[in-house]
């Protein structure tokens, strides 16, 4: 595939399990058999009133914090697998994110609701 890896996507089992944690999805090496490869996009599904690009801004520290820790956790999934890319998705939106340092720092693609359309001509997510 001219130096591109294909990959496969299934629940978080189907990646390498390290110190069994688990995230809830898993992109990996389809060549590999279940379990065996490291997560190359390591994803974390949650509930829209639990986690949503817009508890960043919220008025309670206990919802900004909320935010941050699910953000973490994917983080951790993404250091543990030596991943750069991640994401969070919910009933509502995907938000897909980048490592840019061993510091925590991540960069956040904006937000990407369910709503979003486009035409046959030209799709959008």
């Amino acid at each position: 595939m001219n130096g591109l890896t294909a990959l496969s996507f299934d629940v978080g089992e189907h990646a390498q399990l390290i110190e069994s944690f688990t995230p809830d999805i898993a992109y990996f090496m389809e060549t590999l058999s279940s379990g065996n490869g490291p997560n190359r996009a390591p994803g974390d599904v949650k509930p829209s009133w639990k986690w949503s690009t817009a508890l960043a801004a919220h008025p309670r520290l206990s919802m900004r914090t909320e935010y941050r820790q699910a953000l973490s956790q994917v983080n951790y999934y993404m250091e543990q697998h030596g991943s750069r890319y991640g994401f969070l998705l919910t009933d509502r939106e995907l938000v897909v994110f980048r490592r840019v340092d061993d510091d925590g720092n991540l960069e956040l693609a904006p937000a990407i609701p369910w709503v979003r359309g486009g035409t046959d001509e030209e799709p959008q997510l």
